[in-house]
């Protein structure tokens, strides 16, 4: 499997338990349905691919049980790591919802086609959505709301939205 075929779920903190256990952090909420039963963990620019024992969230911890990554040493072998899953392994979110990275890396331009950015970051602002979009040295905030964000096209990794006058000078940074 290629690194470019496969999405960062999180990365590996440190060891948990004797027997061989990962905590994770996650970089997105939610992601954890995925259906697959191999991650990979990145060393360097190559990847290494690994069978799943488990996968539980409890609280806000994410521990990962690794198949042959049985003991301690080995799971702080594996501590700083990436851990990256095949974009074909997680459910689709359906209509209208999408998963970060799916987000991640678009091209943003208005209805009129001016180009305005690329996303660089979706943020969670007390329950709603902004996407962080860069443009050029700056970035801007903008509602990840039905009415500003008019579509979103997952293939062609494109949003176009339909800004109020002011908002793209308001919060610009």
């Amino acid at each position: 499997m290629k690194r470019a075929d496969l999405v960062a779920l999180g990365k590996v903190v440190r060891s948990q338990g004797r027997e061989g256990h990962l905590k994770l952090r996650l970089y997105e909420k939610g992601p954890t349905r995925f259906k697959g039963a191999r991650v990979y963990l990145s060393r360097g620019d190559e990847v290494e691919p690994y069978g799943i024992e488990s996968l539980t969230v409890d609280r806000n911890a994410t521990i990962l049980k690794l198949a042959g990554v049985d003991t301690l040493d080995a799971a702080d072998a594996l501590a700083g790591r990436e851990v990256l899953v095949a974009e074909s392994d997680f459910p689709d979110p359906g209509e209208d919802v999408f998963y970060d990275f799916q987000v991640i890396g678009s091209r943003v331009r208005t209805r009129d086609g001016t180009e305005i950015g690329r996303v660089a970051a979706v943020l969670d602002a007390g329950g709603s959505l902004l996407l962080v979009v860069r443009r050029g040295d700056r970035e801007v905030y903008v509602p990840f709301t039905e009415p500003i964000c008019v579509s979103v096209d997952r293939g062609a990794r494109e949003v176009v939205i339909d800004p109020p006058d002011g908002l793209l000078d308001l919060n610009e940074i």
